[in-house]
């Protein structure tokens, strides 16, 4: 008999309370809650430095392609449609490079589910939203490119660009 209630005892004192349960699915909510919300904010941010990435690497490229062909080349940017588009040739005869790398048909879009939360606000090279290489690989004038909250300028000689 004494066997039994020693038995007995030691199995209710085994396990959770419901109340322990509770607290325990209430804290690790919590926990949840604040590492959705960093993830979030952090995804935005490595977004923008996607964009700013694709975008300065884009003008390398485009300024080593106007050297390297001894022609002009120009990038025209539209914050409405939040893209560019690659294009050979002077201002009177431009053809679009169709086979740029990355881009559909020359145009590189920015307005895509993996850059979703970055805006091409504003593009101003001198009043114009063109940044033109010439055949010697200088830009024809400076000028930013605006995304979210980081400004690319591009310097007027060199076609050095650095982010702000």
């Amino acid at each position: 008999m004494n066997k039994i209630k020693r038995n007995i005892h030691s199995k209710t004192l085994a396990g959770f309370s419901m109340i322990e349960l509770i607290l325990i699915i209430i804290i690790l909510g919590i926990f949840v809650t604040m590492a959705m919300t960093r993830t979030r904010s952090g995804l935005g941010t490595i977004r923008e430095q996607i964009a700013i990435d694709q975008i300065t690497s884009d003008i390398d490229l485009v300024k080593a392609m106007a050297f390297g062909k001894h022609d002009t080349i120009t990038i025209v940017f539209s914050t409405s449609q939040e893209s560019y588009t690659i294009f050979n040739g002077p201002d009177n005869d431009r053809s679009v490079i169709g086979d740029y790398p990355n881009s559909e048909n020359g145009v590189i879009s920015l307005d895509n589910s993996n850059l979703r939360e970055v805006d091409l606000q504003a593009a101003n090279f001198n009043g114009s939203s063109e940044l033109q290489f010439l055949p010697l690989g200088e830009p024809k004038q400076g000028g930013s490119i605006t995304l979210n909250t980081k400004t690319i300028s591009v310097e007027p000689v060199t076609g050095k660009w650095t982010i702000n």
